[in-house]
């Protein structure tokens, strides 16, 4: 979400409860791979009955690695002459170390890292056979097929298979009280270890970064559009700035639209403006309460329909406009409902607050 809210009308909002996909805490090290060489690897796809599946792995799996040391590990990838995983596979390691599929192992610099995206660039050694990964131009449709790789459980090398369930996920994230945005939803299994990991398309094109598992069937990756927006930042500067409106928000319910004569529940309200927010916000906050069955709601406020041309229906339609449409420093035209008529503002971009700066 754009700004977590302890206000008491929003306790009671449905949150999706998900666990890091992480890295493999306490556990042996990781079993050494066996080593391939070329030869191997073609004779593998040249083999009788040889599966789809079998194909994919055999062109993407030398581009696959385990990242992390003897306490702990997750997954990455080969992707522009570095390796992408997760920032918190590699927030807890001192020396990052990184194992290539034939069984080299590289130390490793993190070169960038983002607790927001949860994303981070490593600079290391890469072999020659562990080309880069391309990504995918357009997160495919939900039913397509896809394979997950990496380490789960700190098996190196492992492959599980599913489709994409569901698109635009807006994952929240406990280690900065920010969702990240358009993550991708796949019942392919992703489990401890897995994090970083690529999850590929039939076409051997990455379609996410598996970040997270919430269940048996359920689990999310950071979408490739994200991805392409943040990581060539990270390996040029070692950051990335992220687009900020700077308000406390809650979206507009039935009940919400009722009790400030809204024609209908869609959009978000803006509640307050955080202290940390852009200068010269055009946005009003709520000016009033009033109580429905027992439990405060907010009145008066601003209502947000549109943003940089882009429908605003829900609180996940802003965090995705913001994070893959906006920069810090865009001033843009918002349209909101304010004082029960529709009109257009013009309101700033800032620069979301670093997490140590937020405390």
């Amino acid at each position: 979400m754009e700004q977590p809210t302890r206000r008491q009308f929003l306790a009671g909002s449905a949150a999706l409860a998900a666990g890091l996909a992480g890295c493999t805490a306490g556990r042996r090290p990781p079993a050494t791979p066996i080593e391939r060489t070329q030869a191997d690897a073609q004779e593998a796809a040249d083999a009788p009955g040889e599966t789809t599946y079998a194909s994919v792995y055999e062109a993407t799996i030398d581009s696959v690695v385990f990242v992390g040391d003897e306490r702990a590990g997750g997954s990455g990838f080969v992707h522009n002459g570095h390796v992408v995983t997760n920032e918190h596979v590699v927030d807890e390691i001192a020396d990052v170390n990184v194992r290539f599929e034939r069984g080299e192992w590289r130390e490793a610099a993190v070169r960038g890292a983002d607790p927001y995206s949860d994303l981070a660039v490593l600079a290391t050694d890469v072999p020659t056979y562990a080309t880069s990964l391309p990504f995918v131009e357009q997160v495919p449709p939900v039913g397509t097929e896809v394979l997950a790789l990496g380490s789960p459980f700190g098996l190196a090398s492992s492959l599980s298979q599913g489709v994409i369930s569901g698109r635009n996920r807006s994952l929240p994230n406990p280690e900065t009280g920010f969702s990240i945005p358009n993550t991708v939803q796949t019942d392919a299994g992703l489990d401890p270890g897995n994090s970083g990991g690529p999850l590929v398309t039939m076409d051997g094109e990455v379609t996410g970064i598996a970040v997270a598992g919430a269940g048996t069937a359920v689990g999310f990756a950071v979408s490739p559009l994200l991805a392409r927006r943040v990581l060539p930042e990270l390996a040029e500067t070692g950051s990335y700035d992220h687009p900020y409106l700077g308000i406390l928000l809650v979206e507009v319910t039935p009940t919400i639209a009722e009790a400030n004569d809204l024609a209908e529940p869609t959009g978000i309200m803006v509640v307050e403006l955080a202290a940390d927010g852009p200068t010269g916000q055009t946005l009003e906050p709520a000016d009033g309460e009033t109580v429905v069955d027992g439990r405060p709601v907010p009145t008066g406020g601003d209502v947000l329909v549109e943003l940089a041309g882009e429908p605003i229906e829900s609180e996940n339609d802003l965090a995705t406009t913001l994070a893959l449409s906006l920069t810090p420093g865009d001033r843009v035209v918002a349209v909101v409902i304010r004082d029960g008529e529709e009109r257009e503002i013009d309101v700033p971009i800032g620069t979301r607050p670093s997490r140590e700066e937020r405390g």
